[in-house]
C-alpha cells in the first residue's frame, strides 16, 4: 500500500497558499522576520534556524516527525543541524553542499572552491569547519548520533508508522499526546510544547496494568491505573513510551490499596481484640470473629499487593497467625506476627510486623503510616490505621535498641531474641533516637530502612528455618576474620520456636553510602556500551573499557580477599577451610563437560539465527568442539592442592 511522506523542511517549500492570511503572517513573524528569508508565499529556511538553533527544539521536532504515520523525510543536513544562506537567491539557499568534513569545500567536491555551482556555508555558527558530519560522528552526544539513535529506536515498533492513532486530551494544553497502535503494540508519545517545564495529567485508564517503558533508554515507570497518570516534562522535552503488558514494574515501586477500599476492622482493647485467649469469656466469640476477618481479608489483600510477596498472581485465601508477640516499648505499642500462607501457591511463612495509629491523637504518626495501611480501624469513638509497622519510624528505632539490650520476647509457643554483635556499640552510637529514620523500601523479598547515615535495618518477609546466611556469614567476617570490606553486621531479631526451630526475622548492618550494586552497574555499562557502538561511527580507542576494568580489578582484589577472610580458622567447623579432596575435583570436572555439552549444542540449534559474520566463528567453535570436550576431560583429578573457603 502506500503511505504519505511526512517532512519538517523540504528544497521546494510550500507556498503556504492553503492557510488564511493571518495564520501566514504568524509563521512569517515567528520564522522569517527576515524578508530575505521569504519565498514567494513560502519560506526558505533549514530547521536549525528556524528552530534559532535550539538543540532541545530541534529535537521536538524530529521527535514529532519520526513518531508521525507514514514515512518520515528528513532534509539532508538536518540530521548535523545545518544552516541556510538567505544571501544566495531563489531557493538555492537551503541548497548548499554538504557538511561531510572540514576539508576543502566541506569534504563535498575536491574541485576549486570558485568552480562550485554553490559555496558551503563559512558563517561561525553553521559554518563546515565546525559544523560537519566527520565532526560529530565522533561525539556520542551530537545531533547526528541523537538522530541515528532515534532511527534505530523508531525501527523497533511498525506501531510508529502504521498504527492508528487516538490523541488524549490533557488538561494542560501545553502538551501534546496520542496514543498509536498497531497489531496490539501500543506507543504513547508526549511532547512538551513549551520552553518551560510542564506536568500532565493523561487518562490511561483504558490501558490500567500496563507499564510504560521508555523506549531511548528502556527504563520502566510505574504501571498505570486508575487514576490519571502524572508526568513531568521538561522544557521543549518529549517521551516515547511503549506500554508494555509483560514488563516488570519498576524495582522500587510498590503498588498499594486505596485506604478506602481497605476493609473496616472494629476493636473493642487493641491488639487483644484478636485473641480468644485474652479476653473475657464472654468476649470470645467478638475476638474470634476479629481474628476471622484478619487472616481471611485484612491481611491476605494486603499481601497481595506487596512487591515482597513470592508467589504474585497468586492470591492468599487466608494468612493465619502461625505465631505473635505484642511488644510495648513506652507509648507504643506493636503487634509482631508470624502468618502462614493458604492458598494455590507453596506453604510458605511471612514476617508481616503490625503498627496502630489514632486520627485524634496520633495524627503525625497516622501521617508516615498511610503509605504502608493495611486497614482501617475503629475503637469506639476513635478512628484510625493499622500500617506495616516498618512504616513506624519509632518501631524502627524500638528494633535497633533492643537488639543492644539482648530483649527477649515470649510469643504462644517460643520467643522473639534481639541479639547484638561484637560491633553494635561502635556502628550504632548513642543516640538511636536522634537517627533520621526513610521510609521504607521494598527489594525483592526484604523490607529496607536506613536510620541516619549509620545504620541499615532489613526486614525479612518470607522467612526459612534454619540458620540464615547473610547473618551467618556477616556475624563471622565482622567478629571473628573482622574483614575491613565487608558490611559489618550489627545484630539480628530472631525467633526461637519451642520445637528448637530457628528463623531470622530481621538483620542490622552498617550503612553504607552506594549508588547500586555491581550487576546492575555491569549491566548498564554495557548497555550504554552497546548503544554508542550502534550509532558511534569513530574506531574505539584501545582502552575504552579502562575505566572500567579498573573497577573489575579492584572487584577481583576485593573477592580474593574475602576468600582470605574465610579461610580464617576458628575452631568453627562451619567455617574452617578444607583441602580441595579427588571428588571436588571429579565434580568440578563433570559440571565443566556438562555445561561445555550443553552450550555447544545450544549454539547449534540456533546457529541459523546468527548473523554470517557470527556464524563463520560459531562454525569454528563447533568444529573443534571434540578438542573442548577433551580438554575438559584431560583435566588432571591428582594433585590439585587448594582450600575450600
Amino acid at each position: 500500500g502506500c503511505q504519505w511522506a511526512i517532512f519538517l523542511r523540504n528544497h521546494d517549500e510550500l507556498t503556504l497558499e492553503m492557510v488564511t492570511s493571518r495564520e501566514r503572517d504568524y509563521m512569517y513573524r515567528m520564522y522569517a522576520a527576515d524578508p530575505r528569508a521569504r519565498i514567494n508565499l513560502g519560506i526558505r529556511r533549514r530547521l536549525a534556524p528556524l528552530m534559532e538553533n535550539d538543540t532541545d527544539r530541534i529535537k521536538l521536532m524530529n521527535s514529532m516527525l519520526l513518531s508521525m504515520p507514514g514515512s518520515p523525510i528528513i532534509y539532508y543536513g538536518d540530521e548535523i543541524g545545518m544552516g541556510d544562506n538567505v544571501f544566495v537567491g531563489d531557493r538555492n539557499g537551503v541548497r548548499t553542499p554538504m557538511q561531510w568534513s572540514p576539508d576543502r569545500n566541506a569534504g563535498f567536491s575536491r574541485a576549486d572552491p570558485q568552480s562550485l555551482y554553490l559555496q558551503p556555508i563559512m558563517d561561525p555558527m553553521y559554518g563546515y569547519e565546525a559544523l560537519n558530519v566527520e565532526t560529530q560522528s565522533r561525539e556520542s552526544g551530537s545531533l547526528l548520533n541523537w538522530t541515528k539513535r532515534m532511527l534505530a529506536v523508531r525501527k523497533t515498533s511498525r506501531a510508529f508508522g502504521r498504527g492508528k492513532r487516538r490523541f488524549l486530551k490533557p488538561g494542560n494544553r501545553k502538551v501534546l499526546a496520542y496514543i498509536s497502535e498497531h497489531d496490539g503494540d501500543l506507543i504513547l508519545s508526549v511532547f512538551n510544547l513549551s520552553g518551560s517545564a510542564q506536568p500532565v495529567e493523561l487518562d490511561l485508564s483504558a490501558y490500567k496494568g500496563r507499564v510504560p517503558v521508555e523506549m531511548l533508554g528502556k527504563t520502566a515507570f510505574p504501571p498505570v491505573g486508575d487514576l490519571p497518570y502524572l508526568l513531568t516534562m521538561p522544557s521543549h522535552g518529549f517521551y516515547w513510551f511503549r506500554l508494555s503488558a509483560d514488563v516488570a514494574m519498576p524495582s522500587w515501586h510498590q503498588e498499594g490499596v486505596p485506604l478506602q477500599d481497605r476493609p473496616v476492622l472494629v476493636l473493642f482493647d487493641g491488639w487483644t481484640s484478636f485473641f480468644r485467649e485474652r479476653v473475657m469469656p464472654w468476649r470470645i466469640g467478638m475476638a474470634e470473629r476479629m481474628r476471622l476477618q484478619l487472616e481471611t481479608e485484612t491481611l491476605p489483600l494486603h499481601i497481595d499487593t506487596q512487591r515482597w510477596y513470592a508467589s504474585k498472581g497468586t492470591p492468599v485465601q487466608r494468612a493465619r497467625l502461625r505465631d505473635h508477640a505484642v511488644w510495648e516499648a513506652g507509648d507504643h505499642s506493636w503487634m509482631l506476627p508470624l502468618v502462614d500462607l493458604d492458598g494455590p501457591a507453596e506453604a510458605s511463612t511471612y514476617f508481616v510486623p503490625l503498627a496502630l495509629a489514632w486520627e485524634d491523637r496520633d495524627e503525625e504518626k497516622l501521617k508516615t503510616l498511610m503509605p504502608g495501611a493495611v486497614a482501617k480501624v475503629r475503637q469506639q469513638a476513635d478512628v484510625g490505621v493499622m500500617a506495616d509497622a516498618f512504616c513506624d519510624e519509632s518501631f524502627c528505632r524500638a528494633m535497633v535498641q533492643a537488639i543492644g539490650r539482648r530483649t527477649e520476647l515470649a510469643t504462644l509457643r517460643g520467643k522473639l531474641l534481639f541479639r547484638p554483635t561484637a560491633a553494635f556499640a561502635s556502628l550504632a552510637g548513642d543516640d538511636v533516637d536522634a537517627m533520621a529514620v526513610t521510609p521504607p523500601s521494598a527489594h525483592s523479598s526484604n523490607t529496607v530502612v536506613t536510620l541516619g547515615e549509620q545504620l541499615f535495618l532489613k526486614g525479612y518477609r518470607r522467612l526459612r528455618p534454619g540458620i540464615n546466611p547473610e547473618l551467618e556469614v556477616g556475624r563471622f567476617l565482622t567478629e571473628v576474620a573482622r574483614f575491613p570490606n565487608c558490611v559489618p553486621v550489627a545484630g539480628a531479631l530472631e525467633y526461637a520456636a519451642d520445637d528448637g526451630s530457628v528463623m531470622t526475622l530481621a538483620i542490622v548492618q552498617a550503612f553504607v553510602p552506594n549508588q547500586g550494586d555491581g550487576w546492575d552497574y555491569t549491566l548498564a555499562y554495557l548497555e550504554r556500551h552497546l548503544e554508542s557502538l550502534r550509532t558511534f561511527d569513530a574506531p574505539q580507542p584501545e582502552d575504552v573499557h579502562g575505566g572500567f576494568l579498573a573497577l573489575i580489578h579492584t572487584l577481583g582484589e576485593r573477592t580474593a580477599e574475602l576468600h582470605l577472610a574465610l579461610s580464617t580458622r576458628s575452631g568453627d567447623p562451619a567455617f574452617d577451610p578444607e583441602p580441595v579432596t579427588t571428588e571436588d575435583v571429579q565434580g568440578w570436572r563433570e559440571r565443566a563437560a556438562s555445561e561445555a555439552t550443553r552450550t555447544l549444542e545450544l549454539l547449534s540449534e540456533r546457529l541459523s539465527e546468527l548473523s554470517p559474520e557470527v556464524q563463520d566463528d560459531a562454525k569454528r567453535l563447533l568444529a573443534h568442539a571434540d578438542e573442548v570436550r577433551a580438554r575438559v576431560a584431560a583435566f588432571p583429578l591428582e594433585g590439585q592442592d587448594g582450600l575450600k573457603t
